[in-house]
């Protein structure tokens, strides 16, 4: 959690191994296919939200960590040393975070 906040954004129930190949193979993998499972059964069982307010809250929600997660993004600068920065910089926004706004544009610096 270098780059972000553990408790904005993640789950407590977060899987993450750093461990050999084999108790990834055996362990990890068959704890990573109970949990798609799991989505895929609460994913049938869900309803689609009509209420305005909701749908408005739900993408203000995606919209703000989509601006969080370009803030932070600890590729970026990789990106840039390998592409140059705008390529970079359009990636970034309009392909991994097309919500979120670079921090020029959002603050009014150029």
């Amino acid at each position: 959690m270098k780059f972000y906040d553990a408790n904005q954004y993640f789950s407590k129930y977060l899987l993450f191994a750093k461990t050999d190949a084999e108790t990834v193979a055996t362990r990890v993998f068959s704890a990573y296919k109970d949990y798609l499972n799991l989505y895929w059964q609460m994913l049938e069982r869900a309803q689609p939200l009509t209420d305005p307010e909701d749908i408005q809250r739900i993408v203000k929600a995606q919209k703000d960590y989509d601006q969080y997660s370009a803030d932070r993004d600890p590729a970026s600068g990789l990106f840039s040393s390998y592409f140059g920065h705008e390529w970079a910089e359009r990636f970034l926004y309009e392909f991994l975070f097309e919500d979120a706004v670079p921090l020029a544009v959002s603050t009014g610096r150029r």
